[in-house]
């Protein structure tokens, strides 16, 4: 029984549009509209930061790399 409500709530429409509130916090953060947003884990330091699209770079906000996407 629980296996079909596990499969039958897989199969249903989230309660919740995270990619739009995402885009929300994002713009509200960075002073400008956001597009989009994409993660990306820093090489050197494996610290996980975010991407505003449309950027042309993102900087790791533990040791300033620079990621180009």
């Amino acid at each position: 029984m629980l296996l079909e409500q596990v499969v039958e709530k897989a199969g249903r429409a989230p309660e919740y549009d995270w990619e739009g509130y995402y885009n929300w916090y994002f713009s509200e953060l960075s002073g400008r509209e956001v597009n989009g947003f994409a993660f990306w884990n820093c090489q050197k330091c494996h610290t996980i930061n975010v991407l505003c699209l449309p950027s042309s770079y993102g900087k790791c906000r533990s040791c300033c790399l620079i990621h180009l996407p």
